[in-house]
């Protein structure tokens, strides 16, 4: 696949995504990516379908079972796709932005990225929720967007620690534990991944799952747009039990969410501490960390532009 290092594609690994397809591929290409592959994992939906209708997406098979080759599934993507170039891998239920996305172009963020010789991007997931729902109340829609249907956030119950993998540029960047997850089904997910890579000799990819070994970790943070709820939730969840599809990264974490849904059967989704998103920037100083360095090459950028306009 020919692209250039300022330039990204997407990867992603799906299995019965026809929910989020559409919202999926229509926000990437939005974005500005050049193209998307799919390796699909034994879909019994119309997933395939669906994304086979739109133009610069790419489609690859396998029905090896999930819980044994997860890692190795991605690895072969990245190492496939991306040699000596950006690749964001993305599940097919984040949406991946980043601060100031109004103002930079994705190709003048990839730029400030090679500029400052930066091979991975740290992203907090933000779990997305529609107003007032309870686990029963859940309507899905998979011709309506993700992003309209579900606009709330609740960051109140997030611990940080240190991030302990890759070169820091930025100490300020932490790794994210516990969300509205945690506060719904006590379970103390990971938020934090490095889903922006730039695959060299150098980089290992997907350590510890969601994390890079050997990179230089951009001074900024971004943010995947996660809609756990927007399929059918306890569906997957009691597949996920059945299945155990997630064994190597995340098995105990469904058995919990399982355990509640039988117990509270109308949990509610969004509490008191909710919060409408209306731009990515509202997250910056509290959930997303931009350096100064970021900030004067947007206003580089806000400026040219504004120019460009006159």
């Amino acid at each position: 696949m020919n692209y250039e290092i300022n330039e990204l594609i997407v990867l992603c690994v799906v299995r019965n995504g026809e929910t989020y397809i559409k919202s999926f591929v229509e926000h990437y290409f939005s974005l500005g990516v050049k193209h998307i592959v799919f390796l699909d994992n034994g879909s019994t939906d119309n997933t395939i379908a669906i994304a086979s209708k739109y133009s610069n997406v790419s489609i690859l098979q396998t029905h090896c079972p999930y819980q044994k080759y997860e890692t190795l599934m991605k690895r072969y993507l990245v190492k496939r796709f991306s040699k000596n170039r950006w690749n964001l891998f993305a599940d097919i239920d984040e949406l991946f932005d980043y601060p100031f996305s109004n103002i930079l172009n994705l190709r003048e963020l990839l730029t400030y990225l090679n500029k400052n010789s930066y091979t991975a991007v740290v992203a907090q997931m933000l779990d997305m929720f529609s107003n007032g729902s309870s686990f029963q109340d859940l309507i899905v829609n998979k011709n309506n967007s993700l992003k309209e249907l579900n606009k709330y956030y609740d960051i109140s119950n997030i611990s940080k620690i240190s991030y302990s993998w890759g070169l820091l540029s930025n100490t300020s960047i932490k790794m994210h534990w516990g969300g509205i997850r945690k506060t719904l089904f006590d379970t103390n997910n990971g938020l934090t991944k490095a889903p922006m890579i730039f695959i060299n000799n150098k980089i290992k990819p997907f350590v510890d799952f969601h994390h890079v070994k050997n990179a230089s970790i951009a001074d900024f943070s971004c943010v995947l747009l996660h809609y756990p709820f927007a399929c059918p939730f306890q569906e997957k969840v009691y597949e996920a039990v059945q299945t155990n599809r997630y064994q190597e990264s995340a098995s105990d974490e469904y058995r919990m969410y399982w355990n509640k849904l039988m117990q509270v059967p109308d949990l509610i989704i969004n509490q008191k501490t909710a919060h409408e998103l209306k731009s990515v920037n509202d997250l910056i100083n509290g959930f997303l960390i931009v350096s100064e360095k970021y900030k004067k090459w947007v206003k580089l950028h806000e400026i040219k532009n504004t120019n460009t306009i006159i």
